[in-house]
């Protein structure tokens, strides 16, 4: 019946299955994820605070040291729920990029809509900077209807498309490249 599962084959399909194990593994640890999302009214607006933790793998650390710029955009969006699917009301990106000066020893992060620039010592404290999202705007409360169920979404994609061509195609086929967060959903209350 199982022929063909015979010892060298057996040990093959263990060293493979370790193997997918391990890069399925990695890919879980090196990431960014959505920690604590709080969603406040003032007189007109609903406003979001959301913490981010982003895990970096030991290749994008090294490209980063390498002088290669790393590119994150942050997207929120405000969706009412349907019965078959949620309609999107709203949608912000807000994206940043960090990059090493080696010549320097320090660290740049860019915040790619206004283009401002500031300077870090660490790594650390670069990512630190852009995982605190604070009073950020992301609807009018007139818009939100009484009866209606909505929610905010929010997910952290790694830019692969900004790294240099060469790196682009290794960057879909290794999993230490998989640095984006899956989609996290808050309820929004009227």
């Amino acid at each position: 019946m199982l022929s063909w599962l015979n010892k060298n084959n057996k040990n093959q399909f263990l060293i493979l299955f370790f193997c997918l194990f391990t890069e399925w593994a990695w890919a879980e640890e090196f990431k960014a994820s959505v920690q604590h999302v709080e969603i406040t009214t003032d007189n007109s607006e609903y406003i979001v605070n959301a913490d981010i933790v982003y895990r970096l793998s030991p290749i994008a650390k090294e490209a980063l040291q390498k002088g290669i710029s790393l590119t994150w955009v942050v997207m929120v969006k405000v969706q009412r729920e349907g019965l078959l699917w949620d309609t999107t009301l709203q949608e912000l990106e807000i994206a940043y990029q960090i990059q090493s000066h080696a010549l320097l020893n320090l660290y740049s992060v860019k915040k790619m809509e206004d283009g401002t620039i500031n300077m870090f010592s660490t790594l650390t404290a670069a990512l630190n900077s852009i995982s605190k999202i604070r009073d950020l705007s992301v609807i009018e409360k007139k818009l939100i209807l009484p009866g209606e169920s909505y929610q905010i979404a929010i997910k952290v994609l790694f830019n692969r498309e900004a790294l240099p061509v060469p790196l682009r195609p290794m960057s879909y086929f290794n999993s230490e490249w998989a640095l984006s967060s899956h989609w996290s959903l808050w309820q929004l209350q009227k």
